[in-house]
């Protein structure tokens, strides 16, 4: 399955020098050096995550990416601000560089990042978009964005000066923003008339009149329709408080569905209700996405999202070698949204391999 090429059909995928060689209906297994036989399963691009949190000992939220990425079927994870100017040298370093997962990263507008849990916005100086932007082009190939959390207990009052200073950083070095909402100080509205075509709103799914796409009346609000008009993105980003299954439900009854599904994996919400990318697809699929478009949110979209759709999210020849394969599993599976609403699902995704470049991790 291939969204961005429009294939969905039975296929043979064959790699060489950790690029996609060939997807052809049936390719002699003589030709291989070595078979994977995965017969009965799913073989997508790498799922591609734009919202999960790393630098596991340095932030309060990080969790080891590898084990939560691509040890469950992500290839490719976008950390979503937990380091800032002072500190993504060290990002770069200690998490970047080492991991198995293909590891890209918004840049918090907060020097500090998520280094405490006391707000990185709170105090007004740690605005800095000069230091942002001397980061963003320092590591141009690591920074795809600029990321921003406007709730009033991490932003206090300057939530609006945060994104402004975001969106300057954004257009000097042509870069997305990311926008984190949910109880802001200034009204949500007023933060979307900031967005430009390709920022992105996460935890867009959240409960109903909490600052994401569905408004206290549960009906998707005219002023996301204004912005979603204009090409500002909405994204899942699940999380342990930012999740609904109501909410999803009354925006696909309005065909207004993810632009991008995301884990929103950290420290709280790895062991649930978030457990992973592929588990929050799961939830997708059983609230009615068409499976399909689960896989393109997973793959296509967020890699285009973040300017990488010439390099990753598809199967396409020539493409770094990045492949999930998945099964899909019927029976009865608990699963948990982010307000502990328990649902009954009649099938789930499970991840059975995941290579980057050709390789799988453990190589």
């Amino acid at each position: 399955m291939d969204p961005a090429r429009g294939l969905d059909r039975i296929a043979d995928v064959a790699v060489g020098t950790g690029k996609i060689a060939a997807v052809e209906p049936s390719i002699a297994p003589e030709r291989a050096a070595r078979v994977i036989p995965v017969k009965g399963c799913l073989v997508t691009p790498g799922l591609v995550d734009i919202h999960v949190h790393g630098f596991r000992g340095v932030s309060h939220a990080g969790v080891e990416l590898d084990t939560y990425c691509i040890g469950r079927g992500v290839t490719t994870a976008v950390d979503a601000g937990t380091s800032g100017a002072d500190s993504f040298a060290g990002f770069r370093r200690h998490v970047i560089a080492p991991a198995s997962t293909r590891v890209l990263a918004f840049l918090n507008i907060s020097r500090i990042g998520l280094i405490s849990p006391l707000g990185e916005l709170v105090d007004r100086r740690m605005i800095d978009r000069e230091a942002a932007l001397r980061a963003c082009r320092e590591h141009a190939n690591e920074i795809v964005g600029i990321k921003v959390r406007c709730t009033h207990f991490y932003s206090g009052p300057n939530d609006l000066e945060a994104v402004q200073a975001a969106r300057a950083v954004g257009e000097a070095t042509g870069k997305p923003l990311m926008v984190h909402t949910g109880w802001p100080h200034t009204p949500f509205e007023r933060l979307l008339d900031e967005l430009r075509a390709g920022d992105i709103v996460t935890h867009a799914f959240r409960g109903a009149g909490e600052g994401g796409v569905i408004g206290p009346d549960g009906r998707v609000s005219p002023a996301i329709r204004r912005a979603a008009k204009r090409g500002v993105l909405f994204d899942v980003g699940h999380g342990s408080g930012s999740f609904s299954f109501q909410a999803v439900e009354a925006a696909l009854r309005e065909d207004f569905p993810p632009s991008s599904i995301s884990s929103d994996i950290h420290a709280a919400s790895v062991l649930g209700p978030v457990f992973d990318m592929v588990t929050t697809m799961s939830k997708l699929l059983m609230l009615g996405l068409p499976l399909g478009s689960v896989i393109e949110r997973s793959t296509a979209l967020p890699a285009r999202s973040i300017q990488r759709s010439h390099l990753i999210g598809s199967l396409e020849p020539g493409r770094p070698a990045d492949i999930t394969v998945l099964q899909l599993v019927n029976g009865e599976f608990e699963m948990t949204d982010s307000k502990r609403q328990v649902r009954t699902a009649a099938s789930k995704l499970v991840p059975i391999l995941a290579l980057r470049d050709g390789r799988a991790a453990l190589e």
